[in-house]
């Protein structure tokens, strides 16, 4: 997993837990006190470890706790990102170009964003596919509200499918909402 995520878990953890968040965050996760880099790659398994001690400190299921988290990274990510951002773009435009972005991340050869497929169906929908077998796709629908938040903009996402359900990949509906 890629150090800019647990820097935001830390940041996320801070704002939830409070000043020392994050080191009550690592104790319960079994973790050392230690300082992830940003562009550094870290063991996925450190981060379920962090989710799932962030959901049992919180006592939010770990579902609605990744799309909280995905909502609250939106606005730091679109900062990093912004230069791979059109000016003039809505949520959907992002959308189906965030393929786009993760194209600059894979250039670091141990960061592994998730594979997206995105399908604009009509005007104010999109259609996407998420593989990864992380399984965090409650990040990217958390990530795609707190993107359309931060652009000023209203999306609503419906998932159909998902991998926690026994399905190959998740799916789901991104729709602008006027």
């Amino acid at each position: 997993m890629h150090g800019i995520i647990f820097n935001q878990l830390r940041t996320y953890a801070q704002q939830k837990l409070g000043e020392r968040g994050w080191e009550t965050l690592l104790r319960e996760a079994g973790l050392p006190l230690r300082v992830y880099l940003a562009f550094q790659s870290y063991p996925d398994a450190e981060a379920e470890a962090l989710v799932s001690a962030a959901s049992k400190l919180t006592s939010t299921p770990v579902r609605a706790l990744l799309e909280d988290f995905g909502e609250f990274i939106a606005p730091p990510l679109m900062k990093i990102y912004r230069a791979s951002i059109h000016p003039g773009w809505t949520i959907l435009d992002i959308v189906i170009n965030v393929e786009r972005i993760h194209d600059r991340v894979r250039r670091d050869p141990h960061a592994t964003p998730p594979r997206l497929e995105c399908k604009r169906i009509n005007a104010s929908t999109v259609h996407v596919t998420y593989s990864s077998p992380r399984k965090l796709c409650g990040v990217g629908i958390g990530f795609v509200r707190g993107l359309a938040r931060e652009l000023g903009q209203r999306a609503e996402v419906h998932e159909h499918q998902c991998m926690y359900k026994g399905a190959q990949h998740c799916e789901f509906l991104v729709k602008q909402v006027a």
